[in-house]
């Protein structure tokens, strides 16, 4: 796959990732009973910031080999992507369909 293709569809990934986690966090701020989920969103809090040092480092650089750190990005996709999809089932009436 060539390395700036795989840099820009990542980048976009992530960055739709992180929009649906903003959005959990100000559905979370809105919510009564939240210190219950305190614990969960520490979490999501933590992956956000992590991806927003992936999404940088892909819109300024792009290496043509990237080994382990692709593993590591796809780790902390599927972690947030998990994380998303607890919160469509329990929070949204269907589950999340966005775009």
């Amino acid at each position: 796959m060539d390395p700036k293709y795989y840099c820009d569809t990542v980048r976009s990934e992530l960055t739709g990732l992180k929009a649906r986690a903003y959005d959990m966090l100000r559905q979370l701020d809105k919510m009564q009973n939240r210190e219950k989920l305190m614990t969960e969103f520490k979490e999501v809090h933590a992956l956000v910031d992590d991806l927003n040092v992936t999404i940088d480092k892909l819109s300024s650089q792009c290496p043509t080999d990237w080994g382990t750190q692709k593993n590591d990005i796809e780790k902390k996709k599927a972690a947030l992507l998990a994380k998303i999809t607890w919160w469509d089932k329990e929070h949204i009436a269907g589950g999340y369909v966005g775009g």
